[in-house]
């Protein structure tokens, strides 16, 4: 090669080395001016949310994290039960971009106590039994478990308050040898002092014990409450969290906890996983009620994140593939869910703070529940 080849050779490669460098240039320039990369996606800002346990599957989904990234928002979630999260944001709501409780008694709670008046309601679940087969066959016997119109097993509150009021144990229900325990027939809750879901049995059971219209005044709470008394007292210790609960129903099985109170979407998402054996079922009960997940912003990234959560199909196809029953369902195929009919509402978030009161595991609550 000639000296004067190899001069244009060098000068053709400097004039390519510096177009390239402003291609380069000008296409960081433009993905910091529109903050969207090739593939579609932006650069995320963090965002810290805390949330009711339920929906830590959720969250930890790596396609949901993904999605949102892609979105703009690195997503970090605190799971905590409803009580436990209202002291979390008391104690540092600067740090959170959002609070997504499990019901709306517990988001006008925290609504209130922060002084927010705006809220996203995205999800819905109704309360259901998580139980095993032996259990249905003797609470079938009993009358506790009935058929409903479509076929579906139910479990009549009614009838398991009548069992609760007259102290009824495992081993007393005739014909029973596949679960003869001596100990109260009980559904298991979490604490309703900490976790949302016993708040929704609550509501459940003091509908029924008030002869089917819901509570509403104090002299109807207080009518109510030995019945409340003997399903959450005599439970003993109690979860604090549905998570720990289900978990409890999965690991420890029939002996422990016969029957679980949890969101239909906690054991929907768990369904395929070899967790769940051919004795475990599904049952509502009868009358249910809605878990409403309403996202309440605290910053705007956190209201940016609910808006997604609520518009964005893939995490609204997501949420379905979770159990959850979005409030604009994406319109896809999943798996067909029951459309329980007998569903109640819950009391207001005053009549709810009073039950919650008389209920609080104090000396005197205690010798009151006992009389």
């Amino acid at each position: 090669m000639t000296a004067g080849s190899r001069a244009g050779w060098t000068g053709t490669r400097v004039v390519a080395l510096v177009a390239g460098v402003v291609l380069i240039i000008v296409a960081a320039v433009v993905v910091t001016r529109h903050g969207r990369a090739a593939d579609g996606c932006v650069s995320a800002v963090p965002v810290r949310g805390v949330i009711g346990s339920e929906k830590e599957p959720f969250f930890d989904d790596d396609r949901v994290t993904a999605r949102l990234a892609c979105l703009g928002y690195e997503v970090a979630v605190d799971s905590r039960g409803s009580r436990e999260m209202l002291d979390s944001l008391t104690r540092a709501v600067h740090d959170y971009g959002f609070a997504f409780p499990s019901s709306t008694p517990a988001a006008q709670k925290i609504m209130r106590t922060l002084e927010v008046d705006e809220r996203l309601p995205l999800f819905s679940t109704p309360m259901a039994v998580a139980t095993f087969r032996p259990i249905v066959a003797v609470l079938t016997r009993a009358g506790v478990v009935v058929k409903a119109s479509d076929g579906a097993d139910v479990l009549d509150i009614a009838a398991l308050l009548d069992l609760a009021r007259r102290g009824v144990t495992w081993d007393q229900l005739a014909g029973n040898v596949e679960y003869p325990a001596r100990k109260t027939v009980l559904l298991s809750t979490t604490d309703p002092q900490d976790s949302n879901s016993a708040i929704m049995y609550l509501s459940i059971a003091s509908q029924v014990a008030n002869g089917g219209a819901i509570v509403t005044t104090p002299a109807q709470v207080e009518a109510v409450l030995p019945d409340l008394c003997r399903l959450v007292f005599d439970q003993g210790n109690k979860p604090e969290t549905s998570q720990v609960l289900f978990d409890n129903y999965l690991v420890d099985g029939m002996g422990r906890t016969p029957m679980a109170l949890v969101y239909e979407a906690q054991y929907d998402t768990t369904a395929p996983a070899p967790s769940l054996g051919p004795d475990n079922v599904l049952v509502h009960p009868r009358p249910t009620v809605y878990s409403r997940h309403t996202l309440i912003p605290l910053t705007a990234e956190g209201r940016a994140v609910g808006q997604a959560l609520r518009d964005d199909p893939e995490l609204v196809r997501l949420a379905e593939e979770h159990g959850f029953r979005p409030e604009k369902p994406s319109g896809q195929p999943v798996t067909k869910r029951p459309r329980p009919v007998d569903v109640v509402e819950s009391p207001s978030f005053e009549v709810l703070e009073t039950m919650l009161s008389a209920l609080a595991p104090t000396a005197q609550n205690a010798a009151r529940c006992t009389q």
